[in-house]
C-alpha cells in the first residue's frame, strides 16, 4: 500500500503546482480509494461565490451545474468550515432535510451520489477550501477509504493551499495565528519513512493538538500497515510537544 500511496502522494503535489493537473490527482485518489468521485470546490469568501471547482467521476459532468445553480443551495460545504476532520454528510444532515432539499435531489442523487465525505482543506480570511469523497448509490465506502483519506489530508491541504494562492495571492500566517491560535504539525513517521505535514492545523493550546493526535493515532490504527509509526506534533516554533504511537490493534 505504501507504493501506491507515494505515488498518490506526488500526484497531488503535482496538483498544488499546476491547476490542470487536479484532475489527474482526483482520479487517482478514487482509484486508490475505490470510491466513485470526488470534488475540490474554491469558495472566495469576500463575493460568496464558487471560484474553481474540479469535479472527477460520476458528478465529473455536473460541475458546470453546481457552479452557476447549485452552490448556493449546497447546505454541506458551510458545515464543513466549522466542523474539523472528515465529515459524513449523512451524520450532520438529517434525512428528513436531505428529503426536501433540492441540492440533494436534483443535484447529488441525480450523479448516482446517496452520501459525501468531506472535509475542509484551507481556511483564510479570502478564500476556503473543501474536499468531498463521493458514495456511490448502492454502495458503501470501505473501511480504508477515512484511514487513507486521513493520511493524505494533509498533503491534499497543502496542495490545495498553493492553488489558491495562485489564485489570490499569499495569506501571510500569523494573519491566521492570531486570529484562531497557534497552528500544529502532524507527522507520520517511523524509522524507514516520513510522511511531512506541510500545512497543519490550528488549536487553541497545545492540549488540544495533543487530543487531536490521539484520534488520528485510533484511526490509523486499524490499519496493519501502519503499525511502528508515531504522531509527532510539533509547534509553529519547531518543537515537538508530544509523540504518540500508533498501537497495534492486537495489543489493545
Amino acid at each position: 500500500m505504501h507504493r501506491d500511496l507515494a505515488r498518490l502522494i506526488a500526484k497531488i503535489h503535482e496538483a498544488g503546482l499546476a491547476a490542470d493537473a487536479w484532475p489527474d490527482a482526483l482520479q487517482s485518489l478514487t482509484a486508490t480509494l475505490g470510491v466513485a468521485g470526488a470534488a475540490c470546490i474554491v469558495r472566495n469568501k469576500i463575493t460568496g461565490s464558487v471560484d474553481w471547482v474540479c469535479f472527477s467521476g460520476l458528478s465529473a459532468e455536473f460541475e458546470p451545474d453546481y457552479v452557476h445553480y447549485y452552490a448556493p443551495l449546497d447546505p454541506f460545504a458551510p458545515l464543513l468550515n466549522v466542523k474539523p476532520g472528515w465529515t459524513r454528510m449523512s451524520e450532520i444532515l438529517p434525512e428528513p432535510f436531505l428529503r426536501r432539499s433540492e441540492w440533494y435531489n436534483d443535484f447529488v442523487r441525480q450523479c448516482g451520489v446517496s452520501d459525501i465525505l468531506g472535509t475542509r482543506l484551507v481556511d483564510t480570511p479570502r478564500y476556503s477550501v473543501i474536499f468531498g469523497l463521493h458514495q456511490q448509490i448502492g454502495r458503501s465506502l470501505g473501511d480504508k477509504t477515512v484511514l487513507i483519506s486521513a493520511s493524505v489530508s494533509t498533503h491534499l491541504a497543502s496542495a490545495a493551499e498553493r492553488h489558491g494562492e495562485n489564485v489570490f495571492g499569499s495569506v501571510q500566517e500569523d494573519e491566521g495565528a492570531a486570529a484562531n491560535g497557534p497552528r500544529y504539525y502532524f507527522h507520520v513517521r517511523n524509522d524507514r519513512q516520513l510522511f511531512q505535514d506541510e500545512v497543519g492545523s490550528v488549536f487553541s493550546t497545545a492540549k488540544e493538538a495533543a487530543a487531536h493526535a490521539s484520534v488520528l493515532a485510533m484511526e490509523l490504527s486499524q490499519d496493519d500497515d501502519w503499525e511502528g509509526f508515531v504522531i509527532s506534533v510539533i509547534d509553529e516554533r519547531g518543537n515537538e510537544i508530544v509523540r504518540v504511537p500508533v498501537k497495534d490493534r492486537s495489543a489493545r
